[in-house]
């Protein structure tokens, strides 16, 4: 069972000194074989990312953070140039055992993206939200964890906020630039984090030792945030470039090296395009099987895009309407999906279940999303950490309307599947402790996001809340937002889309639920290869699902080989599968 635990949330923190990185292995080392280069990159990527080992379960990085200066940068970038080029003369080669060639190709393209990330984006200089996430993210695992206690956790707390405190003034002297609707969430990020930090935090210390330190610290630090914030508003925002758009030719290299060259911005444009009309013709489908399942039947029965708007409608009525009733509604929903896929033999799941289930802090920059925070391979019995949406019960009538009709209880049924059972947590769970560090480390996004898509489909199938119509229709519903998402991240970033074309597209096509419609401008802008990882995924899971039903394979044998291999690129998982079928029974 999961369990639900009141926990505060994000922030960000303390500094680990270049002489880490000098102290790895040197440039192109790798005293065996493939292993060994393996292992070197995590090392080094431990000690340049700490805030990230210590979220995937590296208890010793709970009280550093990164110390990210032109100089460490130099360091890193000259260690992936050499990793990438060593990872792929080995691939070049012959002899590779199939999973060492697997883990050397997913260990190449992390460093390549390290590569082409830090000379695309410079973060330093031109991204004020890659300083607001580090910031509003230092404390989250810190505090929900049950490692490090005690004074331990006080010492790591008050090196995190150290961390904030020096990151902030970093960003104060390199931030030079930025686009302004990134610098603009930057700055709602920054605020939120103060806010916690200078109001929120202290209660929470009350009783850990040290308490009056911490407190001390988090109050440098929100006076830091602040200093940051002014230097966002006075020198950034004036600078910044107005326009949201990556450009088609930085957006096509984005594109072809997140899908490994499958799509280039046409044919996603096409791709997505194909499948929204595919998707609106069965949810009127599904509008219809729901209005033959009313009763008494309605005296003039609707039919087309009058019948769709009335079973939308319907299926928003349902809902919850506060805080405590919505976390409720997912902690209860939790539980009944790991049982249903245990019943239905699914796949296999892993016990204990562990698990924290909580609001999603109101300070936290996706605060009216929520997420999944999974444990990694350093701790794989280390708990999830599942952020229900939330919106505060004192907010304005209208915006909690809007928000509880897109976060309706069939929306909610459907969802579970996706960020639980058997999606991210269950996804995450197996691969952590079957699949080689490197994979879940360095995870394909269109795996992740493609694998959760296509779990909430599968659990339908399988007969999840009875096949309910309107529980079914909130999946396709979110099948059109996924390939909406797609289409309108093409347009804004190629093809000079603004703010009134993607909400009239998402209202009119995608049909989007308010609280998504809100969230699709800002996420297209500051996410917009991310989102289209969702559509992406989910058409070659599809697929691969139908070749392996066809050759009659049992479901939870395919689901389990998919699992227990980890978040791979689509096109490593798909030759995966390959020499799973092929294998001999027993290997």
């Amino acid at each position: 069972m999961s369990r639900t635990r009141r926990s505060p949330a994000p922030v960000a923190a303390l500094a680990l000194a270049g002489a880490l990185l000098a102290a790895a292995l040197p440039a192109g080392a790798d005293a065996g074989g493939p292993g060994d280069l393996v292992a070197s990159y995590i090392d080094r990527w431990v000690a340049f990312y700490p805030s990230r080992a210590y979220a995937r379960g590296h208890a010793p990085s709970a009280a550093r953070f990164e110390q990210v200066t032109p100089e460490t940068v130099a360091q890193w970038l000259a260690f992936n140039r050499a990793t990438a080029a060593s990872a792929r003369e080995r691939l070049a080669g012959t002899g590779l055992a199939a999973e060492r060639r697997t883990d050397l190709a997913v260990l190449a393209g992390a460093a390549e993206d390290e590569l082409a990330n830090w000379a695309e984006d410079r973060p330093l200089r031109a991204q004020p939200g890659w300083y607001a996430e580090r910031v509003s993210q230092a404390l989250t695992h810190l505090l929900v964890r049950d490692e490090p206690a005690g004074a331990a956790r006080s010492e790591a707390a008050l090196a995190r906020l150290a961390g904030v405190e020096a990151l902030c003034r970093q960003g104060v002297d390199a931030l030079e630039t930025g686009r302004t609707l990134r610098t603009e969430a930057a700055l709602r990020t920054l605020a939120g984090a103060r806010t916690f930090y200078g109001e929120g935090l202290p209660g929470i210390v009350a009783d850990w030792p040290r308490a009056a330190e911490v407190v001390a610290a988090a109050t440098r630090a929100a006076d830091a945030i602040a200093a940051l914030e002014a230097h966002l508003r006075d020198a950034v925002l004036p600078a910044a470039d107005p326009s949201p758009a990556l450009g088609p030719a930085v957006y096509a290299a984005k594109l072809s090296r997140r899908t490994g060259g499958v799509y280039t911005p046409v044919t996603l444009r096409d791709t997505a395009r194909d499948e929204i009309r595919r998707t609106r013709a069965l949810m009127v489908d599904e509008a219809a099987r729901w209005q033959t399942s009313l009763s008494p039947a309605p005296p003039e029965p609707l039919a087309g895009e009058a019948l769709l708007a009335a079973a939308l409608a319907a299926m928003e009525d349902d809902r919850t309407r506060d805080q405590a009733a919505l976390l409720e509604e997912f902690v209860t929903l939790t539980a009944q999906a790991e049982a249903f896929v245990e019943a239905e033999d699914i796949a296999t799941v892993p016990k204990p279940t562990t698990l924290v289930v909580d609001l999603s802090p109101a300070h936290f920059s996706g605060a009216a999303i929520g997420g999944v925070y999974p444990s990694g391979p350093f701790d794989p019995g280390a708990d999830t950490l599942f952020y229900v949406p939330s919106i505060p019960d004192s907010a304005p009538a209208g915006a909690r309307e809007g928000f509880y009709r897109s976060f309706n209880t069939h929306f909610n049924t459907m969802i579970i599947s996706h960020e639980m059972f058997p999606g991210h947590y269950l996804q995450y769970k197996v691969a952590v402790s079957a699949a080689p560090a490197v994979r879940t480390l360095f995870a394909s996004g269109s795996y992740t996001e493609g694998w959760g898509s296509f779990s909430e489909e599968l659990m339908l199938d399988a007969g999840w809340a009875g096949d309910a119509p309107l529980t079914r229709l909130a999946h396709l519903r979110k099948r059109l937002e996924n390939a909406t998402r797609a289409y309108v991240s093409v347009q804004v970033h190629t093809a000079g889309w603004g703010r009134d074309e993607v909400l009239a597209f998402a209202r009119d096509e995608g049909l989007l639920a308010p609280q998504f419609a809100i969230n699709l401008w800002q996420r297209v802008v500051n996410s917009p290869l991310q989102i289209t990882d969702y559509m992406t995924g989910y058409l070659v899971f599809k697929r691969l699902y139908a070749a392996q039903h066809d050759a009659g394979a049992a479901p939870r044998a395919w689901v389990d080989t998919v699992l227990r291999a980890g978040p791979l690129p689509l096109a490593l998982l798909e030759s995966e599968l390959a020499r799973a079928h092929a294998a001999p029974p027993g290997h």
